[in-house]
């Protein structure tokens, strides 16, 4: 785990979490997905997630997967203080 993201006590930081998986900060993604680049993020009327490089239809995988990962670091975070 990346030390950047624990806090003392050994909780996670959410956003560094996030951020640190899903930057685009480790090798590039080939091809391009929008949930991974540094720009502007959205989500079209049509269900279509883009950004100023490229677009993913509505139920990508990827952006599925992404989603999920994010999901789970979240319940993590919360569930550390229960």
């Amino acid at each position: 785990m990346n030390r950047n993201v624990v806090v003392p006590g050994g909780g996670l930081k959410l956003q560094a979490t996030l951020s640190s998986s899903s930057s685009g900060t480790g090798d590039a993604l080939s091809p391009h997905h929008p949930i991974t680049c540094n720009g502007e993020l959205r989500l079209e009327h049509d269900n279509t997630l883009c950004c100023d490089h490229s677009a993913a239809p509505p139920g990508d995988i990827r952006t599925q997967f992404c989603i999920d990962h994010s999901i789970s670091l979240l319940l993590m975070e919360l569930s550390a203080d229960l």
